[in-house]
C-alpha cells in the first residue's frame, strides 16, 4: 500500500487488477464474488440516510456464480448491506430473524464502514457473507492536520512577532520600529498604524466582539461554501443533524438582530422621526432581497420561467424588515426601581415583541404540523422519497419537508423553488427550498433572538452583568433546543433541522451564538487579550467578502485545479487559499478605511 507518509497523505496504493486512479475522493472498491447457479443482487443503507429502505446499488449488475464483480462505493458514510436473490429497486428495512418478500436467499452485513481508496473483497457462501479488506484505506485527515498546524503557527506569530517588536522598540535596540509606541496607535494583530478613516468609521465605543463574531461567520460561510476540503462533518446536513455549515447562516441572522436596537436607539436619540427610520428599513431590505435574486443568476440560471426566487439575501431582507419593524413600532415597558425588574430588563422592556414573536412560533408550529399537504401523512417533516414508498414501491418525492415544501409549492411555484435540496440525491426527494416562506416564519424568531442579545447591551452596562445574560440565554436556548430534539435521539417531537428552520434548530444555534458572543466579548473587549483580527477586518466588510466570494465562484486566484483534485487535502487546501485571498481582502479595505454596506 506504500509507506506511511503516503497513507497520511491520501495517496492511493497500486493494487494489482484495480484502477486506483479512477477512484475519486471518498470512493473504494467492493469486489462481491458467490457460489450461487443463480444471480444475486447487492443492496445497501447508507447511514446518512434514516429510516430508508435497503436500495439496490446498480440494477444493470447482477452478482453471478463464481464471478467477481465490481462495484465503486462511496466511502463517506457507514453502509448496511444486503445480499438477496431478489430483484428489484427497494427492500424495506428488515430484522435478522425475518425474510424480506419471497427471497430464499439473504445474507446481511450491517454497520460496514469502508475508507477512502480501501479495496475490499465480499464473499457470499451458502453459510455466510464475509468482508475482507484487500488493500487498506489512506488517512483523509492528514491535509487537515497539515492546514491546522499552519493555521496555528501563522496566528501564534502574528500574535507574538509585534509585541516582540514593540519590546526590542522600547529597549532602544531596533529604531527601525520606534516610530510605534503604543497599542493605541496600532493594530495589534497587523503590526501597522490604523488610519484616521478607520478610526472614525469604527468608533471608540464600537464592540469589537460582535464584529469579530460575524468575520468568523463570514469565514466559515466562505470556506463551506468552498466545499472545505469535502469533509461531511464541514458540509450541510442531508436533513436532521447539524454539521457545521448548518450553524453559519443562522449566526448571521443572529447577529443582524443584535445590532437592530443599537442602530435605533441611535437614530430615536438624533431625534429622528420614526416614519424616516422605516423608510430606511424598507429601501435596505428591498436592496437585500433585490441583490439576492440577482444573485440567484450565478451560473446561468437565468430562464425566468424557471427563476429561483427565495435566497439567503432574500431571507435577511425579509427578517430585517419584520423584526427591525415591530421593534421601531412596538412600545417598550418602563422598568421599576427593583432588582427584579434590573435583572430581567432585557425580558421586561420587549414584553409585547416576546408575546408576537412566540405567536408566530405557534402559529407555525401549528401549520408544520396540521396544515393537509395531498398525499403525504399530516404533520410529516421527514424528506419524503424513498422513505415515504407509496403503493407501487416508488418514493414519494413531494413529500419532502410536509407542509413546509407544500407552501412554498403552492406559493412560488414548483419551478421558482430549489431545484437540488441536500436530500435530492439520498433520498430520491424533489425540490425543495431550504430559504422558502414557512421556514422564514422561525428565521424572523431568530432574528428577534439576537435584539434579546443587542438589549443587554443597553440595559445592562457591566462586562460581567452582559456575559453573565448571554450566558444565561445560551443555556436556556441550548435545554429548550436539546428538549425538543430528544438531543438527537430518534423520535424527536421537533429535530434539528436546517431546511425545516426548525425551532430545535433555531434554538440550538442560538445558543452557540450567545455563548460565542460571550466568549469573543470576554477575550477582546474586556480582558483585551485579542483585537479580533483578522476576523474584526472581515466582519467590518462581510456584506462585500459574501457577494465577492459568490461571484469569483469560479474565477482565478480564488480557484485552481491542479491534477486530479480527489483528495481532501488537495481539495481543502484549495478552498483554504481561496478563502484566505478575501480574509487579506478584509484586512486591506479596513487597513485603507474602506467600508461597505447596504
Amino acid at each position: 500500500m506504500g509507506d506511511d507518509g503516503d497513507w497520511f497523505l491520501e495517496v492511493p496504493g497500486s493494487v494489482e487488477g484495480y484502477d486506483m486512479d479512477s477512484l475519486k475522493v471518498d470512493e473504494s472498491y467492493l469486489t462481491v464474488t458467490s457460489e450461487f447457479d443463480t444471480p444475486l443482487y447487492l443492496y445497501a443503507i447508507s447511514h446518512d440516510c434514516h429510516k430508508c429502505p435497503y436500495q439496490q446499488l446498480d440494477s444493470t449488475v447482477a452478482v453471478a456464480a463464481e464471478n467477481n464483480t465490481l462495484f465503486t462505493i462511496s466511502s463517506r458514510y457507514a453502509w448496511d448491506f444486503l445480499i438477496s436473490n431478489i430483484n428489484t429497486s427497494y427492500i424495506p428495512l428488515i430484522r435478522d430473524d425475518q425474510q424480506p418478500l419471497n427471497a430464499s436467499f439473504q445474507c446481511q452485513l450491517p454497520d460496514v464502514s469502508l475508507g477512502e481508496f480501501g479495496v475490499y473483497d465480499l464473499t457470499v457462501t451458502e453459510d455466510l457473507c464475509q468482508l475482507d479488506t484487500v488493500s487498506e484505506p489512506v488517512f483523509i485527515y492528514g491535509g487537515l492536520i497539515i492546514c491546522l498546524l499552519v493555521y496555528g503557527v501563522l496566528a501564534t506569530g502574528v500574535q507574538v512577532v509585534p509585541v516582540l517588536l514593540r519590546s526590542i522598540s522600547n529597549t532602544g535596540l531596533a529604531s527601525c520600529c520606534r516610530g510605534v509606541t503604543s497599542e493605541s496607535q496600532m493594530d495589534f494583530n497587523l503590526g501597522a498604524p490604523e488610519s484616521a478613516a478607520t478610526k472614525k468609521a469604527v468608533g471608540k465605543q464600537r464592540i469589537k466582539s460582535l464584529d469579530t463574531f460575524r468575520g468568523l461567520s463570514i469565514a466559515l460561510m466562505i470556506l463551506v461554501n468552498y466545499n472545505a476540503g469535502n469533509y461531511w462533518f464541514m458540509g450541510h446536513a442531508t436533513w436532521d443533524g447539524l454539521h457545521v455549515a448548518d450553524l453559519v447562516f443562522p449566526w448571521f441572522l443572529w447577529i443582524m438582530g443584535v445590532c437592530i436596537p443599537m442602530g435605533q436607539r441611535s437614530a430615536l436619540k438624533r431625534n429622528v422621526p420614526k416614519t424616516k427610520i422605516f423608510l430606511r428599513i424598507f429601501k435596505r431590505s428591498l436592496k437585500l432581497f433585490m441583490l439576492g435574486i440577482v444573485l440567484n443568476s450565478l451560473g446561468g440560471w437565468i430562464t425566468l420561467s424557471e427563476y429561483r426566487v427565495p435566497g439567503v439575501l432574500q431571507r435577511f431582507a425579509v427578517c430585517y424588515l419584520v423584526v427591525a419593524t415591530v421593534s421601531l413600532y412596538t412600545p417598550q415597558l418602563q422598568l421599576t426601581e427593583s432588582k427584579v425588574t434590573a435583572m430581567l430588563s432585557d425580558v421586561i422592556v420587549l414584553a409585547y415583541q416576546w408575546l408576537f414573536y412566540l405567536l408566530v412560533v405557534v402559529v407555525h408550529t401549528v401549520l408544520m404540523f396540521s396544515l393537509p399537504v395531498p398525499g403525504c401523512p399530516t404533520g410529516y417533516i421527514g424528506p419524503g422519497g424513498v422513505v415515504l414508498l407509496n403503493d407501487e414501491g416508488e418514493p414519494s418525492p413531494d413529500c419532502i419537508g410536509g407542509a413546509t415544501g407544500y407552501v412554498d409549492r403552492w406559493i412560488l411555484g414548483v419551478e421558482h423553488i430549489y431545484q437540488n435540496p441536500t436530500a435530492k440525491q439520498t433520498y430520491s426527494s424533489g425540490p425543495f427550498d431550504p430559504e422558502g416562506v414557512l421556514g422564514s416564519m422561525l428565521s424572523v424568531f431568530q432574528v428577534f433572538l439576537g435584539l434579546v442579545a443587542g438589549t443587554v447591551l443597553q440595559h445592562h452596562s457591566s462586562d460581567n452583568e452582559r456575559l453573565l445574560r448571554w450566558l444565561g440565554w445560551g443555556v436556556l436556548c441550548g435545554v429548550l433546543g436539546a428538549i425538543l430534539c430528544f438531543a438527537g435521539v430518534d423520535g424527536a417531537p421537533i429535530p434539528v433541522n436546517k431546511n425545516l428552520w426548525s425551532l430545535s434548530y433555531v434554538l440550538v444555534t442560538s445558543c452557540f451564538a450567545f455563548l460565542l458572543l460571550a466568549l469573543f466579548y470576554l477575550l477582546i473587549d474586556k480582558l483585551h487579550l485579542w483585537s479580533g483580527s483578522p476576523l474584526y477586518q472581515a466582519g467590518m466588510n462581510s456584506i462585500l467578502l459574501y457577494v465577492g466570494h459568490n461571484v469569483t465562484y469560479n474565477l482565478f486566484p480564488w480557484h485552481y485545479v491542479i491534477g486530479a483534485m480527489r483528495t481532501h487535502a488537495a481539495i481543502l487546501g484549495e478552498c483554504l487559499w481561496g478563502t484566505t485571498l478575501w480574509i487579506i481582502t478584509g484586512l486591506y479595505l479596513h487597513h485603507r478605511g474602506k467600508f461597505y454596506t447596504i
